[in-house]
Order: structure tokens, then sequence, then C-alpha cells
């Protein structure tokens, strides 16, 4: 372990997008989320999804926890790994333009969206709705084509449609002129567990959902301002928690 210098990182800086050998320092901060929830931070980014098993599993089953890393690439695509107590991987989504990216084939088709598979989130998502009832999150539909021409014309309108479905469920109104809704996170975050994620905004949506459900007082911390701001230039925490930096083998 080492306790580096404030730096400047650099425009294109391997500490946040590196991987593997390539990477010169870690960094790995933690702090309270939710209730019986931590919030890790890393630098690089996808730190603990790499190795065989990944650093997530590893973990894990050291501590005899469930944990699940949520990533969005390019404001669009999504990525969810997910482990058990025992070292179990589960994984949906994809990476970019990388789609094979963790998976080493074409993913199946049917995890092209995020789903829950091992976390439960009912607990949590029952207590944001209870310690954070004006919390919302926001999301438009888009308007539908008058007749659906392909296969997947036809399959985006059916998840359409189920999401309009879901969203009257919870009494979320959509607006006729923007198509605007909102609705309290923690919907959003049991919906992960049972239908994924087609047709939620990633950015706009989902991300602010999960950060607000699992962060709880501390979800202003769970976004990638945290790696920018405090681990790549090796500033102080700006939340009680621990930080720690390895510096790379030089051998």
């Amino acid at each position: 372990m080492t306790t580096p210098e404030p730096r400047t990182p650099e425009r294109y800086d391997r500490m946040q997008h590196g991987l593997g050998d390539e990477v010169p320092r870690w960094g790995l901060a933690g702090f309270h989320g939710a209730p019986g929830w931590t919030v890790l931070r890393t630098a690089p980014f996808e730190l603990l999804m790499q190795g065989t098993p990944p650093l997530l599993a590893r973990l894990s089953s050291r501590l005899g926890v469930p944990a699940f890393q949520y990533n969005i690439y390019d404001s669009t695509p999504e990525f969810l790994m997910e482990v058990d107590a025992g070292g179990r991987v589960e994984l949906s989504g994809f990476v970019g333009q990388e789609i094979t990216r963790y998976w080493n084939s074409e993913p199946p088709m049917e995890r092209l969206e995020t789903r829950f598979r091992i976390i439960d989130p009912s607990a949590v998502a029952a207590w944001a709705e209870s310690a954070m009832p004006e919390a919302r999150v926001t999301g438009c539909l888009y308007s539908p084509r008058a007749s659906p021409q392909t296969d997947f014309d036809k399959l985006r309108e059916s998840q359409r449609a189920a999401l309009v479905r879901w969203l009257g469920q919870p009494g979320t109104r959509i607006d006729p002129e923007s198509h605007e809704w909102r609705v309290h996170p923690a919907h959003i975050v049991r919906r992960l567990a049972q239908a994924g994620s087609a047709f939620l905004p990633t950015e706009e949506c989902v991300e602010p959902a999960i950060n607000t459900v699992f962060g709880g007082p501390n979800a202003k911390h769970c976004d990638n301002l945290f790696l920018v701001e405090t681990l790549l230039p090796h500033a102080p925490m700006p939340v009680d928690g621990f930080v720690l930096y390895a510096e790379a083998s030089s051998k």
C-alpha cells in the first residue's frame, strides 16, 4: 500500500481507463451506503470486474456477502456483474462496442438487458421509499410508429407497451405532450429484478435510481465524479470512509 502525493491526472489517464498490467496504481475507496450496503469506488473503474474469477467474486466469497457492479458506457450501453457469497457470477448487458467483453463470446439474447438475478433489492427499495419519499427519477417514452414494420420494431413496441403498463401500477402519470414520466427510484430498482431495463433511460433513470437506493445518504458520491475528483488526483475523501492505493509491481 502507498500514500501518494496529490497529482494532476492525464487527459487519458491509465488509472481511470486502463486494464490489467497497464495500470500503474490502483485506488479503492469505501463508505457507508443504504442500510446493509457498503459502496466501493475504484480506479480504474473496472478494477473489481477483472481477473478470473473476478476480484468482485473473490471479495464477496471472502466476506460472505453478495455484491454487484453496474456500469454505463458512452451514456447508453450498460453492463451488470453480480456475484453471490459462494462466488457465482451472473452477467447481463454489454460493454459499448466491445459486445463480447467479459462474455468471451456473443452474449445470449436474453441477457442483453441488465437485470438483477442474484441481488434481491426488495428490502433496500422499501427502505429508500420510506426514507426518501420525495425522490424521483425521470424518463421519456418515444412516440410509437403507427404501424411497426420489422420484427425489431414490433419487439420495441411490445417493450414500450409493457413499460407503460408497469408505470401504471405505481400510478405514474405520463405527460401526453412530452411523454415524460417521473417515478420513485425504488420502483426502478424493483423493476430491474423483474423485467430488466428495456426502455428505461440509463443515464437519466437507471444509474441515478441505483445510486439513490443503494447509496442512501451518500448517493451523491456514487457516480464517476468520485473517481475523477477524488481517486485520480489523490484528493482527500469527501465522505467518512477509507481509501487505499497500491502501486503496480516494478518487476
